[in-house]
């Protein structure tokens, strides 16, 4: 496939230049050119995009406006502008490593695992306020003299014969 498409470009690119090669000449192929004689002038060359454009711009001969060299720096007064306006320049900071990215991590892992630590003892800390409390309190009634089995309103409407509130 890649040899059929290959030959009729190479064809389609090489006959057109063939023709304007010969078309060029003028001259037959057949005659044969003559040597190149050692007192002959070498044929004038075109003169390349640059040199075209600086004749065009009508500056050859002309001394140009400035020419900066170190002595003309020495001498000159520096022009300097400055402003009064400073900005704050933010750069970004650099990417982390692979082995500092590691060590972020277990860092914040162990944390982590830290404050998980601390808010369990403190749960359970405030567990046990919480059953020292509640002993405390039912010692405090028995004391007293009050049964925490039993509620006050128990056999309320029997006793007394009321009836209970219907919602």
């Amino acid at each position: 496939m890649k040899r059929a498409l290959t030959l009729p470009l190479a064809l389609a690119i090489a006959i057109p230049l063939l023709g304007a090669e010969a078309k060029k000449s003028g001259e037959p192929a057949d005659q044969p050119q003559p040597a190149p004689n050692a007192t002959a002038q070498p044929a004038a060359q075109k003169d390349s995009p640059l040199v075209a454009a600086a004749k065009r711009a009508n500056r050859l001969g002309k001394r140009p406006g400035t020419v900066i060299t170190n002595d003309s720096i020495l001498t000159s007064k520096g022009h300097i502008t400055t402003t009064t306006i400073v900005r704050q320049v933010t750069v970004p900071e650099p990417e982390l490593g692979p082995e500092a990215k590691l060590a972020q991590e277990k860092a914040a892992k162990a944390a982590g695992a830290k404050r998980a630590q601390e808010e369990a003892a403190v749960k359970e800390k405030a567990a046990a306020d919480e059953k020292a409390r509640r002993t405390a309190q039912a010692a405090a009634a028995a004391d007293e003299g009050f049964d925490s089995g039993r509620d006050d309103a128990d056999g309320y409407f029997e006793e007394t014969g009321a009836k209970p509130p219907q919602f």
